[in-house]
């Protein structure tokens, strides 16, 4: 017995609904490059990915991948393998995005990735990239890179500026030292000066006294 229309046309359709990407991609050793897609609400997304062996010039494969929502909030996190998979649903409209990273730098080395991507949009609509292309490739531009260094080269000058106030301090530090000691050893010496002339005029008026009473018979 043929199946009814509506059931073939519902097969047709949710068929229709889900489209399967692939795409092989190189990423440069200590860097990072990203695959976005834009997603409805309810869309569900499967990939799986793997590190193309042959096609790599890296010493070290493993890669980091991390997917993120159209807030930045976190859907997957994967440290350290060569390959694996994540699924999960769009909670709302907008642009999705899985980051793979080589942490480990190796001049003039890439690790190739191999990422098979399928979407299906669920309730009716096909998905926001249902015109066939690939998910755009977002490389770690060598603009955002500059814009990294030079926030590190500001985080140094600054460094830099606090460790001289800081020798700043410590050449004052030592300075008002030495001024405390001299101070010190000055008052010091005065104290003794003072302390030796009220010695000396004391016994001078005792010797005059003595000689005064002397010339008077008195002693």
């Amino acid at each position: 017995m043929a199946p009814p229309l509506s059931i073939l046309a519902v097969i047709l359709h949710v068929v229709s609904a889900t489209a399967v990407k692939a795409l092989v991609f190189d990423v440069p050793s200590g860097s990072s490059k990203c695959l976005t897609e834009e997603l409805h609400r309810r869309a569900v997304s499967h990939a799986s990915y793997r590190v193309v062996a042959e096609s790599t010039s890296a010493a070290d494969r493993r890669i980091l991948v991390r997917v993120t929502g159209p807030r930045g909030e976190e859907l997957y996190v994967a440290e350290g393998g060569e390959r694996g998979e994540f699924r999960f649903e769009a909670a709302e409209d907008g642009e999705h995005t899985a980051c793979f990273w080589s942490p480990r730098y190796e001049r003039g080395t890439v690790v190739s990735v191999d990422v098979q991507w399928a979407t299906t949009s669920v309730g009716g609509g096909a998905h926001a990239g249902g015109s066939g292309s690939p998910p755009a490739v977002a490389v770690a531009s060598e603009g955002r890179i500059a814009t990294i260094i030079g926030e590190l080269k500001k985080l140094e000058d600054s460094a830099r500026l606090i460790h001289q106030e800081m020798l700043s301090f410590r050449q004052s530090e030592l300075e008002m030292q030495r001024l405390n000691e001299d101070t010190a050893t000055r008052l010091h010496s005065f104290t003794l000066l003072s302390l030796a002339m009220c010695v000396g005029v004391a016994a001078l008026q005792l010797w005059h006294l003595k000689t005064f009473f002397q010339k008077q018979h008195i002693l």
